[in-house]
């Protein structure tokens, strides 16, 4: 999992900023575990390099716009989720 999250030492220049790191890197862990769990229970059985790989593509961008009365208008635009990506988010009851 190391290899995967691509964790490596980090030398800090004050102690104050080794314990974040640490806590980054655990919860970081937990995410990916999580994220894995569930996808296993759906038999998706993909390594965490390859579930990257495939949402790498998947990109939004949020324009905003004003209109006549000077409101801010919010638009979400996404790419369409490959079938690799759909069932990923599926698995995952994101929606997509």
């Amino acid at each position: 999992m190391k290899t995967d999250l691509n964790i490596r030492p980090i030398h800090h220049q004050k102690d104050k900023y080794i314990e974040p790191h640490i806590w980054l890197g655990i919860i970081s862990y937990q995410v990916v575990n999580y994220i894995r769990k569930n996808l296993k229970n759906k038999q998706i059985n993909h390594s965490w390099t390859k579930i990257v790989a495939s949402m790498k593509s998947m990109q939004c961008s949020l324009n905003t716009v004003n209109n006549d009365m000077s409101e801010k208008l919010y638009i979400k635009l996404c790419t369409r989720p490959t079938k690799v990506q759909k069932e990923i988010f599926d698995a995952l009851n994101f929606k997509a």
